[in-house]
Protein backbone atom coordinates (compact mmCIF):
# COMPACT_ATOMS: atom_id res chain seq x y z
CA UNK A 1 0.00 0.00 0.00
CA UNK A 2 2.77 2.28 1.15
CA UNK A 3 5.53 3.57 -1.94
CA UNK A 4 8.63 4.31 -0.72
CA UNK A 5 10.27 4.41 -4.73
CA UNK A 6 12.69 7.52 -5.16
CA UNK A 7 10.23 9.83 -6.73
CA UNK A 8 7.48 9.60 -4.33
CA UNK A 9 9.90 9.92 -1.01
CA UNK A 10 12.05 12.60 -3.01
CA UNK A 11 9.09 15.30 -3.63
CA UNK A 12 8.62 14.92 0.02
CA UNK A 13 11.72 15.64 1.31
CA UNK A 14 11.88 18.33 -1.26
CA UNK A 15 9.01 20.24 0.09
CA UNK A 16 9.08 19.76 3.83
CA UNK A 17 8.95 23.31 4.64
CA UNK A 18 5.49 23.47 2.47
CA UNK A 19 4.30 20.51 4.16
CA UNK A 20 5.20 22.23 7.74
CA UNK A 21 3.59 25.78 7.21
CA UNK A 22 0.44 23.86 5.52
CA UNK A 23 0.31 21.85 9.22
CA UNK A 24 0.63 24.98 11.39
CA UNK A 25 -1.88 27.31 9.25
CA UNK A 26 -4.55 23.78 9.42
CA UNK A 27 -3.76 23.23 13.17
CA UNK A 28 -3.99 26.84 14.22
CA UNK A 29 -6.42 28.66 11.39
CA UNK A 30 -8.95 25.64 10.73
CA UNK A 31 -9.05 23.52 13.62
CA UNK A 32 -9.82 26.04 16.44
CA UNK A 33 -13.20 26.99 15.36
CA UNK A 34 -13.84 23.57 13.17
CA UNK A 35 -13.66 21.84 16.35
CA UNK A 36 -15.02 24.28 18.53
CA UNK A 37 -18.34 24.98 17.47
CA UNK A 38 -19.98 21.60 18.53
CA UNK A 39 -19.08 22.56 22.07
CA UNK A 40 -20.04 25.93 21.68
CA UNK A 41 -23.74 24.65 21.63
CA UNK A 42 -24.71 23.77 24.99
CA UNK A 43 -23.64 27.10 26.16
CA UNK A 44 -25.65 28.83 24.03
CA UNK A 45 -29.01 26.81 24.21
CA UNK A 46 -28.61 26.83 27.91
CA UNK A 47 -27.47 30.78 28.29
CA UNK A 48 -30.08 32.17 25.71
CA UNK A 49 -32.75 29.12 25.11
CA UNK A 50 -32.07 28.88 21.66
CA UNK A 51 -33.71 25.36 19.69
CA UNK A 52 -30.94 22.88 18.09
CA UNK A 53 -31.97 24.17 15.23
CA UNK A 54 -31.05 27.86 15.79
CA UNK A 55 -27.70 26.69 17.97
CA UNK A 56 -26.22 24.54 15.11
CA UNK A 57 -27.24 27.01 12.15
CA UNK A 58 -24.18 28.94 12.98
CA UNK A 59 -22.51 26.17 10.88
CA UNK A 60 -25.24 26.18 8.32
CA UNK A 61 -24.14 30.08 8.17
CA UNK A 62 -20.55 28.60 8.18
CA UNK A 63 -21.14 26.43 5.03
CA UNK A 64 -23.36 28.21 3.48
CA UNK A 65 -21.06 31.46 3.06
CA UNK A 66 -18.15 28.57 2.61
CA UNK A 67 -19.47 27.82 -0.43
CA UNK A 68 -19.62 31.08 -2.21
CA UNK A 69 -16.18 31.96 -0.43
CA UNK A 70 -14.17 28.81 -2.13
CA UNK A 71 -14.90 29.46 -5.80
CA UNK A 72 -13.68 33.20 -4.71
CA UNK A 73 -10.67 32.31 -3.04
CA UNK A 74 -10.48 29.67 -6.08
CA UNK A 75 -10.17 32.22 -8.34
CA UNK A 76 -8.45 34.77 -5.77
CA UNK A 77 -5.63 32.40 -5.28
CA UNK A 78 -4.97 31.54 -8.94
CA UNK A 79 -4.36 35.06 -9.35
CA UNK A 80 -2.47 36.16 -6.59
CA UNK A 81 -0.58 33.16 -5.23
CA UNK A 82 -1.51 30.62 -2.64
CA UNK A 83 0.74 32.51 0.27
CA UNK A 84 -1.65 35.84 0.09
CA UNK A 85 -4.98 33.85 -0.10
CA UNK A 86 -3.45 31.68 2.93
CA UNK A 87 -2.73 35.03 4.97
CA UNK A 88 -6.02 36.57 4.24
CA UNK A 89 -8.13 33.68 5.45
CA UNK A 90 -6.65 32.97 8.71
CA UNK A 91 -6.52 36.46 9.40
CA UNK A 92 -10.37 36.45 8.74
CA UNK A 93 -10.67 33.71 10.92
CA UNK A 94 -8.63 35.21 13.52
CA UNK A 95 -10.87 38.25 13.61
CA UNK A 96 -14.02 35.72 14.01
CA UNK A 97 -12.82 34.08 16.89
CA UNK A 98 -12.19 37.57 18.77
CA UNK A 99 -16.00 38.75 17.33
CA UNK A 100 -17.30 36.02 19.82
CA UNK A 101 -16.24 38.39 22.31
CA UNK A 102 -19.15 40.46 21.43
CA UNK A 103 -21.97 37.76 20.51
CA UNK A 104 -25.34 38.65 22.12
CA UNK A 105 -28.07 37.82 19.52
CA UNK A 106 -28.63 35.32 16.97
CA UNK A 107 -28.00 38.05 14.35
CA UNK A 108 -24.28 38.13 16.01
CA UNK A 109 -23.94 35.05 16.42
CA UNK A 110 -24.55 34.30 12.98
CA UNK A 111 -22.70 36.77 11.67
CA UNK A 112 -19.43 34.97 13.35
CA UNK A 113 -20.58 31.89 11.15
CA UNK A 114 -20.08 33.89 7.75
CA UNK A 115 -16.70 35.01 8.97
CA UNK A 116 -15.67 31.44 10.03
CA UNK A 117 -17.34 30.88 6.27
CA UNK A 118 -14.98 32.90 4.48
CA UNK A 119 -11.93 31.62 6.52
CA UNK A 120 -11.94 27.88 7.06
CA UNK A 121 -13.04 26.71 3.28
CA UNK A 122 -10.69 29.44 1.92
CA UNK A 123 -7.56 27.92 3.89
CA UNK A 124 -8.64 24.81 3.40
CA UNK A 125 -9.11 25.44 -0.83
CA UNK A 126 -5.83 27.13 -0.59
CA UNK A 127 -3.60 23.75 0.84
CA UNK A 128 -5.16 21.57 -1.04
CA UNK A 129 -4.27 23.78 -4.31
CA UNK A 130 -0.83 24.13 -2.74
CA UNK A 131 -0.58 20.73 -2.39
CA UNK A 132 -1.41 19.43 -5.79
CA UNK A 133 0.86 22.26 -7.29
CA UNK A 134 3.76 21.10 -5.52
CA UNK A 135 3.62 17.36 -5.34
CA UNK A 136 2.78 14.97 -8.89
CA UNK A 137 3.49 11.37 -7.36
CA UNK A 138 3.11 11.95 -3.25
CA UNK A 139 -0.34 14.22 -3.86
CA UNK A 140 -2.60 12.52 -1.46
CA UNK A 141 0.18 11.24 0.87
CA UNK A 142 1.91 14.95 1.10
CA UNK A 143 -2.46 16.47 1.25
CA UNK A 144 -2.43 13.28 4.41
CA UNK A 145 0.39 14.88 5.64
CA UNK A 146 -1.00 18.36 5.90
CA UNK A 147 -4.41 17.41 7.22
CA UNK A 148 -2.62 16.07 9.94
CA UNK A 149 -2.88 19.32 11.18
CA UNK A 150 -6.56 19.16 11.44
CA UNK A 151 -6.00 15.57 12.99
CA UNK A 152 -4.26 17.04 15.59
CA UNK A 153 -6.33 20.16 15.99
CA UNK A 154 -8.94 17.55 16.42
CA UNK A 155 -7.15 15.24 19.67
CA UNK A 156 -5.82 19.25 20.92
CA UNK A 157 -8.92 21.79 20.19
CA UNK A 158 -12.03 19.71 21.71
CA UNK A 159 -9.70 19.61 25.00
CA UNK A 160 -8.60 22.60 24.96
CA UNK A 161 -12.30 24.02 23.85
CA UNK A 162 -13.64 22.77 27.12
CA UNK A 163 -11.15 23.78 29.36
CA UNK A 164 -11.29 27.18 28.39
CA UNK A 165 -15.03 27.40 28.61
CA UNK A 166 -14.89 26.00 31.99
CA UNK A 167 -12.45 28.35 33.14
CA UNK A 168 -13.43 31.55 31.34
CA UNK A 169 -16.53 30.91 29.45
CA UNK A 170 -17.58 30.51 26.01
CA UNK A 171 -16.97 34.04 24.84
CA UNK A 172 -13.38 34.72 26.38
CA UNK A 173 -12.96 30.79 25.39
CA UNK A 174 -13.84 31.17 22.09
CA UNK A 175 -11.55 34.79 21.26
CA UNK A 176 -8.28 33.03 23.24
CA UNK A 177 -8.15 30.36 20.46
CA UNK A 178 -7.23 32.94 18.04
CA UNK A 179 -3.84 33.33 19.68
CA UNK A 180 -2.33 30.47 17.51
CA UNK A 181 -3.28 32.49 14.28
CA UNK A 182 -1.74 35.65 15.56
CA UNK A 183 1.66 34.46 17.19
CA UNK A 184 2.49 31.34 15.10
CA UNK A 185 0.15 30.97 11.87
CA UNK A 186 0.61 34.19 10.64
CA UNK A 187 4.25 34.99 11.01
CA UNK A 188 4.93 31.38 9.17
CA UNK A 189 2.69 32.72 6.29
CA UNK A 190 4.71 35.88 5.89
CA UNK A 191 8.17 34.09 5.99
CA UNK A 192 7.04 31.32 3.35
CA UNK A 193 5.93 34.15 1.48
CA UNK A 194 9.27 35.45 1.08
CA UNK A 195 11.68 32.51 0.90
CA UNK A 196 9.44 28.84 -0.13
CA UNK A 197 8.37 28.92 -4.01
CA UNK A 198 5.19 26.59 -4.60
CA UNK A 199 4.44 25.23 -8.11
CA UNK A 200 6.95 23.09 -9.09
CA UNK A 201 4.91 19.80 -8.97
CA UNK A 202 2.32 21.95 -12.00
CA UNK A 203 5.36 22.72 -14.46
CA UNK A 204 6.33 19.19 -14.43
CA UNK A 205 2.39 18.38 -14.64
CA UNK A 206 1.77 20.63 -17.37
CA UNK A 207 4.86 19.98 -19.60
CA UNK A 208 4.20 15.94 -19.37
CA UNK A 209 0.62 16.36 -19.81
CA UNK A 210 -2.12 15.91 -22.45
CA UNK A 211 -4.73 17.83 -21.09
CA UNK A 212 -6.58 20.14 -23.65
CA UNK A 213 -5.85 23.68 -23.91
CA UNK A 214 -8.37 26.19 -23.39
CA UNK A 215 -8.82 30.16 -23.51
CA UNK A 216 -9.27 30.85 -19.66
CA UNK A 217 -10.73 29.55 -16.57
CA UNK A 218 -14.53 30.23 -17.49
CA UNK A 219 -14.31 28.44 -20.61
CA UNK A 220 -12.13 25.39 -19.34
CA UNK A 221 -14.58 25.24 -16.58
CA UNK A 222 -17.62 25.45 -18.85
CA UNK A 223 -16.14 22.42 -20.66
CA UNK A 224 -15.59 20.23 -17.92
CA UNK A 225 -18.97 20.47 -16.46
CA UNK A 226 -20.45 19.38 -20.26
CA UNK A 227 -19.07 16.09 -19.08
CA UNK A 228 -20.32 13.43 -16.51
CA UNK A 229 -17.07 12.93 -14.45
CA UNK A 230 -17.39 16.93 -13.19
CA UNK A 231 -21.18 15.72 -11.95
CA UNK A 232 -20.55 12.74 -10.42
CA UNK A 233 -18.11 14.10 -8.13
CA UNK A 234 -20.01 17.30 -7.24
CA UNK A 235 -23.18 14.64 -6.41
CA UNK A 236 -20.75 12.71 -4.39
CA UNK A 237 -18.82 15.50 -2.50
CA UNK A 238 -22.28 17.28 -1.71
CA UNK A 239 -24.34 13.55 -0.50
CA UNK A 240 -20.80 12.72 1.83
CA UNK A 241 -20.44 16.26 3.19
CA UNK A 242 -24.30 16.05 4.56
CA UNK A 243 -23.38 13.20 6.16
CA UNK A 244 -20.50 14.00 7.79
CA UNK A 245 -20.32 17.57 8.87
CA UNK A 246 -23.91 16.70 10.27
CA UNK A 247 -22.15 14.09 12.68
CA UNK A 248 -19.61 16.64 13.18
CA UNK A 249 -21.57 18.99 14.20
CA UNK A 250 -24.20 16.88 16.24
CA UNK A 251 -21.53 14.46 17.72
CA UNK A 252 -21.30 16.26 21.32
CA UNK A 253 -25.13 16.62 21.60
CA UNK A 254 -25.28 12.69 20.86
CA UNK A 255 -23.30 11.69 23.44
CA UNK A 256 -25.25 13.58 25.78
CA UNK A 257 -28.44 11.73 24.77
CA UNK A 258 -26.62 8.84 25.08
CA UNK A 259 -25.27 9.26 28.42
CA UNK A 260 -22.09 10.35 27.79
CA UNK A 261 -20.72 12.51 30.33
CA UNK A 262 -19.29 15.51 29.15
CA UNK A 263 -15.76 14.91 30.10
CA UNK A 264 -15.84 11.56 28.04
CA UNK A 265 -17.43 12.88 24.96
CA UNK A 266 -14.25 15.41 24.66
CA UNK A 267 -12.40 12.61 25.07
CA UNK A 268 -14.14 10.89 22.22
CA UNK A 269 -13.68 13.78 20.02
CA UNK A 270 -10.02 14.01 20.78
CA UNK A 271 -9.41 9.92 20.00
CA UNK A 272 -11.37 10.85 16.56
CA UNK A 273 -8.99 13.29 15.81
CA UNK A 274 -5.65 11.35 17.17
CA UNK A 275 -6.86 8.41 15.03
CA UNK A 276 -7.42 10.60 11.88
CA UNK A 277 -4.22 11.68 11.87
CA UNK A 278 -3.07 8.21 11.10
CA UNK A 279 -5.77 7.83 8.86
CA UNK A 280 -5.20 11.01 6.51
CA UNK A 281 -1.98 9.52 5.95
CA UNK A 282 -3.40 6.26 5.08
CA UNK A 283 -6.53 7.47 3.22
CA UNK A 284 -3.96 9.65 1.15
CA UNK A 285 -1.46 6.60 0.15
CA UNK A 286 -4.84 4.33 -0.72
CA UNK A 287 -5.57 7.41 -3.08
CA UNK A 288 -2.46 7.44 -4.50
CA UNK A 289 -2.18 3.80 -5.30
CA UNK A 290 -6.07 3.27 -5.92
CA UNK A 291 -7.81 6.23 -6.87
CA UNK A 292 -11.75 6.71 -6.57
CA UNK A 293 -11.88 2.84 -6.10
CA UNK A 294 -10.11 3.16 -3.13
CA UNK A 295 -11.99 6.40 -1.71
CA UNK A 296 -15.19 4.74 -2.17
CA UNK A 297 -14.51 2.38 0.46
CA UNK A 298 -14.01 5.40 2.69
CA UNK A 299 -17.21 6.78 1.61
CA UNK A 300 -18.98 3.11 2.69
CA UNK A 301 -17.13 3.59 6.28
CA UNK A 302 -19.24 6.46 6.71
CA UNK A 303 -22.57 4.36 6.02
CA UNK A 304 -21.46 1.93 9.12
CA UNK A 305 -20.71 4.71 11.33
CA UNK A 306 -24.33 6.45 10.78
CA UNK A 307 -25.45 3.22 11.63
CA UNK A 308 -23.09 2.52 15.10
CA UNK A 309 -24.42 6.34 15.82
CA UNK A 310 -28.00 4.26 17.27
CA UNK A 311 -26.14 2.68 19.67
CA UNK A 312 -23.62 4.58 21.48
CA UNK A 313 -25.15 4.33 24.27
CA UNK A 314 -23.50 0.57 24.57
CA UNK A 315 -19.63 1.03 25.31
CA UNK A 316 -18.26 -1.51 22.95
CA UNK A 317 -20.27 0.35 19.90
CA UNK A 318 -18.99 3.31 21.39
CA UNK A 319 -15.16 2.55 21.14
CA UNK A 320 -16.06 0.84 17.68
CA UNK A 321 -17.74 4.41 16.92
CA UNK A 322 -14.16 6.26 17.19
CA UNK A 323 -12.52 4.09 15.11
CA UNK A 324 -14.36 4.06 11.65
CA UNK A 325 -15.50 7.28 12.05
CA UNK A 326 -12.04 8.51 12.36
CA UNK A 327 -11.39 6.59 8.83
CA UNK A 328 -14.59 7.14 7.19
CA UNK A 329 -13.88 11.34 8.10
CA UNK A 330 -9.84 11.11 6.68
CA UNK A 331 -11.35 9.92 3.21
CA UNK A 332 -14.02 12.62 3.21
CA UNK A 333 -11.22 15.66 4.00
CA UNK A 334 -8.85 14.37 0.64
CA UNK A 335 -11.33 13.25 -1.75
CA UNK A 336 -11.55 16.42 -3.62
CA UNK A 337 -8.23 17.46 -4.01
CA UNK A 338 -6.84 13.85 -5.13
CA UNK A 339 -9.37 12.78 -7.48
CA UNK A 340 -9.95 16.35 -9.05
CA UNK A 341 -6.67 16.68 -9.77
CA UNK A 342 -6.86 13.01 -11.03
CA UNK A 343 -9.56 13.46 -13.33
CA UNK A 344 -8.99 17.23 -14.63
CA UNK A 345 -4.83 17.66 -13.87
CA UNK A 346 -3.98 21.39 -12.77
CA UNK A 347 -4.84 23.78 -15.13
CA UNK A 348 -7.23 26.07 -13.04
CA UNK A 349 -6.94 23.83 -10.27
CA UNK A 350 -7.93 26.88 -8.24
CA UNK A 351 -11.47 27.29 -9.63
CA UNK A 352 -12.09 23.68 -10.12
CA UNK A 353 -11.39 23.40 -6.14
CA UNK A 354 -13.11 25.95 -5.42
CA UNK A 355 -16.35 24.41 -7.09
CA UNK A 356 -15.94 20.95 -5.51
CA UNK A 357 -15.27 22.45 -2.17
CA UNK A 358 -18.38 24.86 -2.90
CA UNK A 359 -20.54 21.72 -3.27
CA UNK A 360 -19.08 20.27 -0.09
CA UNK A 361 -19.86 23.31 1.75
CA UNK A 362 -23.54 23.44 0.60
CA UNK A 363 -23.64 19.75 1.55
CA UNK A 364 -22.24 20.67 5.22
CA UNK A 365 -24.27 23.39 5.77
CA UNK A 366 -27.45 21.13 4.84
CA UNK A 367 -26.21 18.82 6.83
CA UNK A 368 -26.35 19.61 10.62
CA UNK A 369 -29.11 22.06 9.52
CA UNK A 370 -31.28 18.80 8.33
CA UNK A 371 -30.21 16.56 11.31
CA UNK A 372 -31.06 19.22 13.59
CA UNK A 373 -34.81 19.74 12.21
CA UNK A 374 -35.19 15.97 12.02
CA UNK A 375 -34.41 15.85 15.62
CA UNK A 376 -36.65 18.58 16.76
CA UNK A 377 -39.74 17.05 14.99
CA UNK A 378 -39.19 13.47 16.42
CA UNK A 379 -37.69 13.81 19.88
CA UNK A 380 -34.60 11.79 18.63
CA UNK A 381 -32.06 11.51 15.43
CA UNK A 382 -32.99 7.82 14.48
CA UNK A 383 -34.73 8.68 11.44
CA UNK A 384 -32.02 11.07 10.36
CA UNK A 385 -29.69 8.36 11.24
CA UNK A 386 -31.21 6.21 8.88
CA UNK A 387 -31.57 8.50 6.15
CA UNK A 388 -27.89 9.23 6.53
CA UNK A 389 -26.71 5.40 6.32
CA UNK A 390 -27.88 5.58 2.66
CA UNK A 391 -26.22 8.66 1.28
CA UNK A 392 -23.03 7.41 1.71
CA UNK A 393 -23.37 4.46 -0.91
CA UNK A 394 -24.70 6.91 -3.26
CA UNK A 395 -21.46 8.77 -3.25
CA UNK A 396 -19.74 5.66 -3.45
CA UNK A 397 -21.61 4.20 -6.53
CA UNK A 398 -21.24 7.65 -8.70
CA UNK A 399 -17.46 7.98 -7.31
CA UNK A 400 -16.38 4.38 -8.69
CA UNK A 401 -18.05 4.37 -12.18
CA UNK A 402 -16.08 7.48 -13.47
CA UNK A 403 -12.85 7.24 -15.00
CA UNK A 404 -9.94 9.36 -13.42
CA UNK A 405 -7.69 10.06 -16.77
CA UNK A 406 -4.99 12.12 -15.75
CA UNK A 407 -4.42 9.52 -13.06
CA UNK A 408 -4.42 6.59 -15.78
CA UNK A 409 -1.96 8.59 -17.61
CA UNK A 410 -0.05 9.33 -14.61
CA UNK A 411 0.70 5.72 -13.84
CA UNK A 412 1.19 4.55 -17.20
CA UNK A 413 3.98 7.12 -17.93
CA UNK A 414 5.74 5.94 -14.71
CA UNK A 415 5.66 2.21 -15.57
CA UNK A 416 6.78 3.17 -18.56
CA UNK A 417 9.70 5.03 -17.54
CA UNK A 418 10.40 2.36 -14.59
CA UNK A 419 9.92 -0.78 -17.45
CA UNK A 420 13.10 1.84 -19.60
CA UNK A 421 15.21 1.89 -15.96
CA UNK A 422 14.52 -2.01 -15.72
CA UNK A 423 15.76 -2.55 -19.24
Amino acid sequence: MFRVDAAFSGELRENWRILLIAFAVLFFGFSAPAYALPFLYPEVIAEFGWTREQATLLASAKYLTGAVASILVGRFLDVTGVWIALLFSITIGGLALVGFLFIGDLTTYYIAGVLLGIAGPGAMVTVFVMMARTFREAQGTATGIALLGTGLGGVVMPLVTAALIGSVGWRMGMALLSLGIWLIAVPLLICGMHSVPVGRGEERERNASDEPKANGPVAYIGSLMRGHTFWLLSIAFFLVTIVDQALVQHQVLMFNDAGVSPEMAAVGVSLIGLLSMAGRIAAGTVLDRYSNRGLALFYLLLTVVAFLCLFLANPAVFALFIVLRALAHAGVMIDGPVLGRHCFGVRHLGVLLGLFTAMANIGSAAGPWLMARLFDQAGSYDDALLLFTLLPVISAVAISVLKPKIWLQQRARTAATEGRIRC
